[in-house]
């Protein structure tokens, strides 16, 4: 191999693995600076003797001079040394201690020509121009592969830790030069957005992993907290929060639950072929176990609506839920009490759940927002009108959720704000109060009509489906995580 090809080839070598970038050991022309010609020209001129000494060749005389061996290898051209004509070219002016170059003249060091894969971590900051540009891809393609990206996906969308595979291949025409032919991003489990060369453009395509519906059985056994127990069972925090609100209308999640209980649950989900769980949807069943006792919940569509029902076909649906609020602890009950700021007895006319600020906060019931905003030393305010002589009260929010204002219409377990600590308060918690007739009463002590019992025909018809939905859920569960297909619209909802 020509000395020329070995000098460009290891210094390529040596600035891969020193992590030097290629602007740094090239020109834009891709031939080596003139640096480094010289400083590897000195090391052989001062090696050469030495190793003549010890080779076959030491009894011949041996002449070897720096000027001379960059003559002949054309980096110097004598006509040019000999004068004092300025550097024609202002990248090779770091060399101008070492003589007057004629750039044209220095040859062209020849890098492997095997295709090239890359992976780059996007970094906190990191504009996706800028990365492809530190790769080495040109400016003019970069814009190119911006435009053709954008027409499936944003690039500022990048998050920082997302990974940019890239593969290059050797340039047809430019010795020694890569260009890049594909490039790929996983922007989730489901997406993965391609970037490929085409001819003198390039074109984008997303490639979604297609999900099916599938069912799944789950168990938790409560050792400390519902949610960490059911988070190391594998039950998704979505699930829970879902399967609390259908039991908070007969359970107190704050006394009710202790260690030893354990919550049983069967819910819709979408599922790609390798198991990732795209969605959760509906639960169809759960089952509560309270101290051994079981309250076991069946979702089923009647002429009135869908509901959560028992066994015996009566509705678990009443008019307000007994906690509005998931995974709070009740800090103040309802009563008289030392105001923890007036420093002075008072009567406490509503309940205290102690929680981080942000914590959501659902409607009690279904109703009409009769006030929302700031009031008084309740802070942010929210006041549901659920029957004529029926209120509940959620105070000191940090903010109101959207949408919710006077006038408009929520549902049950609806979003209406956020816990917070605003007005006369202490700390992030949610006062919340019941009113009967315009009277703050204990929220515990309210006795409220439950909803609708099945009987005759669509009693039979739902008891026939407890026994379906029983035994789907014996098959999948038989004491580890199973799942199995279950035939569903293919547009269902999801959440």
């Amino acid at each position: 191999m020509p000395l020329k090809n070995v000098l460009g080839n290891t210094c390529a070598f040596m600035a891969k693995h020193l992590g030097l970038r290629h602007r740094y050991v090239f020109t834009k022309n891709n031939r080596l600076r003139l640096r480094y010609v010289a400083s590897a020209t000195a090391v052989m001129a001062a090696a050469l003797p030495t190793a003549i000494a010890f080779s076959p060749l030491s009894g011949l005389p041996v002449q070897f001079e720096l000027a001379s061996a960059a003559q002949a290898y054309n980096y110097i051209e004598p006509s040019v040394a000999a004068s004092n004509a300025p550097l024609a070219d202002d990248e090779m002016t770091e060399a101008s201690e070492y003589g007057q170059i004629n750039l044209s003249s220095i040859p062209q060091f020849e890098q492997p020509v095997t295709p090239s894969d890359r992976i780059v971590t996007i970094g906190k900051g990191d504009a996706l121009g800028k990365v492809l540009q530190k790769e080495g891809v040109v400016v003019g393609e970069v814009h190119e592969i911006i435009t053709a990206m954008s027409k499936e996906f944003k690039p500022r969308d990048l998050k920082a830790g997302q990974d940019i595979h890239m593969h290059f291949e050797p340039h047809e025409t430019e010795e020694g030069a890569y260009k890049l032919t594909n490039l790929k991003i996983k922007l989730n489990p489901l997406k993965t957005l391609t970037v490929s060369r085409s001819g003198d453009s390039f074109e984008s395509n997303m490639e979604e992993k297609q999900v099916k519906p599938v069912v799944v059985a789950q168990k938790a056994v409560i050792k400390s907290s519902l949610y960490g127990s059911a988070a190391k069972a594998g039950i998704p925090k979505d699930v829970v929060a879902d399967a609390i609100k259908i039991f908070s209308q007969n359970v107190d999640f704050q006394r009710d639950v202790q260690p030893g209980d354990a919550l049983e649950v069967m819910y819709d989900t979408k599922q790609t072929d390798d198991g990732f769980i795209a969605g959760t949807g509906e639960i169809q069943y759960a089952r509560l176990t309270l101290g051994g006792r079981h309250i076991p919940l069946y979702r089923y569509e009647s002429d009135g609506g869908v509901d959560y029902y028992g066994p015996d076909g009566q509705s678990t649906k009443k008019t307000l839920m007994k906690t509005p609020i998931d995974g709070a602890r009740m800090s103040s009950g309802y009563g008289m009490r030392r105001h923890p700021v007036l420093g002075y007895g008072k009567m406490h006319k509503g309940i205290d759940f102690a929680a981080p600020t942000g914590t959501p906060i659902f409607a009690a019931g279904d109703g009409r927002i009769e006030k929302a905003g700031r009031f008084s030393s309740y802070g942010n305010y929210v006041r549901i009108r659920h029957r004529n002589d029926l209120d509940t009260a959620y105070a000191h929010m940090s903010k109101i959720a959207p949408g919710v204002k006077p006038g408009a219409r929520v549902k049950q377990g609806q979003l209406i704000g956020y816990v917070g600590t605003t007005g006369r308060s202490t700390g992030p918690h949610l006062h919340y109060e019941v009113l009967v007739g315009g009277s703050q009463v204990n929220p515990r002590g309210v006795n409220l009509p439950i909803g609708q019992a099945l009987a005759g025909a669509d009693l039979k018809k739902f008891k026939r489906f407890v026994e379906k939905v029983s035994n789907q859920y014996a098959s999948l569960s038989g004491g580890s995580v199973k799942v199995a297909q279950r035939n569903v619209k293919a547009d269902e909802d999801f959440n």
